[in-house]
């Protein structure tokens, strides 16, 4: 898997385990997500299929060393059996009183926060040396034990532009989060 894939694969999970972790009426816990994410650059979604497919077809040390890599992420990969893009990510109690952040080193913002009934809404902007992405996302809750979640945005870097979208599904798994860490938090601004 190439460099821009992994830091794709890697800013998809750290997103989803902001939007899981940042409503504190979630159950705290393990938690599976599946991800589905699709761009209008015709090349990164077929790289995006291309890594589902490997992923699918590792062997268990290559799936043990990719747990280990997004284990330092602060997310875990899905079940076995479970689906390629499906990835793990552990809610503390403590997290989800204070509908914490995970840490992004100051480079995202959240603003135009809006909430109606089970339904969030907010634009955001992220900023890297290389890159930056702005977006509108909602996160709806289904109960403790589920959401759904969808994110649009804009991936501008020197190279190109592109449009991302990405879906959301998350389930409760279970009060036990076995393995995966909790996501590093900074402090609620």
């Amino acid at each position: 898997m190439n460099i821009r894939l992994r830091l794709l694969a890697a800013g998809v999970a750290a997103l989803t385990g902001t939007l899981a972790q940042a409503e504190p009426h979630l159950r705290p816990g393990l938690w599976e997500e599946t991800v589905t994410v699709k761009s209008d650059n015709a090349q990164a979604n077929a790289a995006m299929e291309q890594m589902k497919a490997r992923m699918a077809a590792m062997t268990p040390e290559q799936r043990e060393a990719m747990e280990k890599m997004m284990a330092s992420h602060g997310v875990g990969m899905g079940a076995g059996s479970g689906p390629a893009n499906a990835i793990r990510v552990c809610v503390t109690k403590e997290q989800a009183d204070r509908g914490f952040k995970p840490e992004d080193n100051g480079h995202c913002t959240r603003s135009n926060v809006r909430t109606s009934g089970n339904t969030t809404s907010f634009d955001f902007a992220c900023k890297s040396e290389r890159s930056s992405v702005t977006g509108h996302g909602s996160f709806t809750a289904r109960g403790d034990t589920a959401f759904t979640a969808s994110t649009t945005a804009d991936n501008v870097s020197p190279k190109m532009t592109m449009h991302i979208q990405s879906d959301i599904a998350g389930r409760f798994v279970s009060t036990d989060c076995g393995d995966v860490k909790p996501m590093p938090t900074s402090p609620t601004k």
